[in-house]
């Protein structure tokens, strides 16, 4: 069926069209713009006023209404994860794993086949952050979980991760030339972080071919007089970067800085945990972030749409790049440009709704599923 969302606000991924439509059939738009004519027969759906956006993609998600991936790893806990993403205004995401033993890797490898399977929604594939990091960056990671890679370890890795392994978190200087290589050639994306390497260090990962970089500021290298480490290095080299914007894990004056020096390479990521008390991570909620049992910063309690509202709000970014930061961005970061992150012609169909106090609005009972919130 042809269904005509009208009368709205519509940010396309590269422009802001107002009083417009957007046509939709087969879970697929087949056009966008102001004053558009409306097939005869389509079905109508009158949005009065209120802005529709590309749904998001967040890259950085660790579990959802109470199931922690690290410590559940399956089908069951990823869907908890895109049940609490989809509240957010995320269409897709990739289900995160901390560094882990390597039973728990492969049993997340499987558990993201067994959700797909099923004919689960959302999930791009798996972001393991880590094992491959520095331990003196390892953050809330268990230092017994950190390990040094081999090329035989890693082919392992990416034989048995085939089309669910489809981003890694690493530490360039941790990880040999042999190895590395290996897994540029998987088309696994590669991403730095967990790292405190030098400037140098830092460089030549980037120049190599590792062109990601993993929740600014957190867990790596800072940028000083001296020696402008990793941050310096992103700051150079300017590869695609994520940021977590709750004001916690990095200041929003940070968050603004960078995003002057990094233009449209920083896009956003909840980085979002939920609190489980039992397994190897035992996260606690301490009001508005989560903590490890040391009192270690662990994870964000966000979601995609606070963090666009924070960035707008305690940032400065205008509106459209934000959602850009959140949707159009991520999209590119892992190769699903072509389908996903904008409104146009030949899209998937997944938007968010929100209204003029930036509030996103529940439309599931008036649209179906296209719309998220």
């Amino acid at each position: 069926m042809l269904t005509a969302f009208i009368n709205a606000r519509v940010f396309t991924g590269d422009a802001v069209l107002e009083n417009a439509a957007v046509l939709v059939e087969d879970q697929r738009i087949v056009a966008t713009g102001a004053e558009l004519p409306l097939p005869p027969g389509a079905r109508t759906v009158d949005l009065n006023g209120l802005s529709i956006a590309p749904a998001f993609i967040d890259l950085q998600v660790y579990g959802g209404k109470g199931k922690l991936f690290n410590n559940e790893p399956t089908a069951e806990a990823i869907e908890s994860t895109w049940q609490q993403a989809r509240e957010g205004g995320a269409s897709h995401f990739q289900i995160t794993l901390s560094c882990s033993p390597l039973d728990t890797m492969w049993r997340a490898i499987d558990a993201c086949r067994d959700y797909r399977a099923a004919g689960g929604q959302g999930l791009l594939g798996l972001h393991l952050e880590g094992p491959f990091f520095n331990p003196v960056k390892r953050g809330a990671h268990p230092l017994e979980h950190i390990r040094k890679p081999d090329p035989a370890l890693v082919a392992e890795l990416i034989e048995r991760g085939q089309d669910i392994v489809r981003y890694m978190t690493l530490a360039p200087e941790q990880v040999d030339d042999a190895s590395l290589d290996l897994l540029l050639r998987s088309g696994i994306c590669l991403a730095a972080g967990h790292s405190n390497a030098t400037f140098a260090e830092a460089s030549r990962g980037f120049e190599k071919g590792i062109i990601r970089a993993t929740h600014l500021f957190n867990a790596m290298s800072a940028f000083q007089g001296r020696e402008p480490g990793l941050v310096g290095a992103i700051y150079t080299h300017k590869p695609w970067t994520s940021i977590i914007a709750d004001g916690i894990h990095c200041d929003y004056n940070a968050l603004k800085i960078s995003k002057e020096i990094l233009g449209d390479r920083l896009f956003l990521i909840s980085d979002a945990v939920t609190e489980s008390l039992e397994g190897d991570y035992r996260f606690r909620f301490a009001g508005d972030r989560y903590v490890d049992d040391a009192g270690v910063l662990a994870g964000s309690s966000l979601d995609m749409w606070q963090a666009v509202q924070n960035a707008v709000r305690h940032a400065g970014i205008d509106l459209a790049e934000a959602l850009r930061m959140a949707s159009g961005y991520p999209a590119l970061v892992v190769g699903e440009g072509h389908r996903l992150g904008r409104i146009a012609p030949g899209y998937e169909a997944h938007f968010a709704v929100f209204d003029p106090a930036m509030q996103l609005v529940d439309t599931t009972a008036l649209s179906g599923s296209l719309f998220l919130g």
